[in-house]
């Protein structure tokens, strides 16, 4: 396993397969590996963390730990709107031995800056390993802003990072120049991994990541190798990617569906989530094989 401040490149926000099917994990990261992912970050937004029960969720986190390679990481997002339950799962990640445990914001409802500063005080306090702060206003309700970041990383020693996944690139270069080098900054926006890597933040926690692994290592790689514009012509279709996946069919469910096609199957969706019908599927199925094959021109 890696150490969180050491780690550079892309991590895949993975889908989490339905219960029961918990023992499919290790060959779909064995997918994922084989792509150049070396990261993962379970059980987010992508991967309906909030929607599973607790039990699942513990039995989920197990999993991608206890199959870590030399050199990967494992961040476990812990977040929910109650302080038991992220202390329990907290609890559990030290246990097993993840790299790290991520908390989105308190969600539903709108704390003050001192209430998320004793949030993640709290958290960081009672964590042997390092603590993520988790910024997506989309899902929390509200905007961190960089003061208050600021504050948080920067008072709370055991808060090793951030993954913001405002999709504010202002807000990502102020993260980067105050604090690279000193803590741990990823930015989890698909529309702005190319951008991310140009500013020198560490990692991209990318959703398509999790589906189309190739796509988002090759734009990192082609920035690594200063070829732009084949960085720049696969974040294109990293952006066409991301619009298949958020605007056909069930959110989330069109991933387990394009894995799925992929020829990783991680089970149904959660209950009450239905499957794709027909037309939808037929319509993902056509962008995921156009996708594929562009793909096979990579060579990064």
């Amino acid at each position: 396993m890696a150490d969180l401040l050491d780690f550079e490149g892309v991590i895949a926000s993975t889908i989490t397969p339905s219960k029961g099917n918990e023992g499919r994990i290790p060959s779909y990261m064995e997918f994922l590996r084989q792509h150049g992912v070396r990261g993962y970050y379970v059980l987010g937004t992508w991967g309906e963390g909030p929607r599973h029960g607790v039990e699942h969720r513990k039995r989920v986190a197990e999993k991608f730990v206890g199959n870590l390679s030399s050199g990967e990481v494992a961040i476990i997002q812990i977040g929910s709107s109650d302080l038991d339950t992220a202390m329990e799962l907290l609890r559990h990640a030290n246990d097993i031995g993840a790299t790290a445990a991520s908390a989105v914001a308190p969600f539903y409802y709108r704390p003050d800056e001192e209430t998320l500063f004793r949030f993640y005080s709290t958290l960081s306090e009672r964590s042997s390993i390092p603590v993520m702060i988790y910024n997506i206003p989309s899902r929390q309700g509200y905007q961190l802003s960089f003061s208050t970041i600021s504050r948080i990383m920067g008072e709370l020693e055991n808060v090793k990072g951030i993954k913001d996944s405002s999709g504010d690139p202002r807000l990502a270069l102020e993260l980067v120049s105050e604090f690279r080098g000193r803590k741990f900054v990823s930015i989890g926006s698909d529309e702005l991994v190319s951008y991310c890597f140009l500013i020198g933040a560490n990692a991209t926690v990318s959703g398509v990541a999790g589906v189309f692994p190739e796509l988002v290592v090759g734009v990192y790689r082609a920035l690594k190798k200063n070829r732009l514009d084949e960085c720049f012509r696969l974040q294109r279709l990293l952006n066409r990617a991301s619009s298949l996946l958020r605007n056909t069919g069930v959110e989330f469910e069109t991933q387990r569906a394009a894995l799925r096609i992929r020829g990783i199957d991680l089970g149904p969706p959660p209950e009450p989530v239905r499957q794709l019908k027909e037309d939808e599927l037929e319509r993902l199925r056509s962008g995921v094989l156009r996708l594929t094959e562009e793909l096979k021109n990579v060579t990064v």
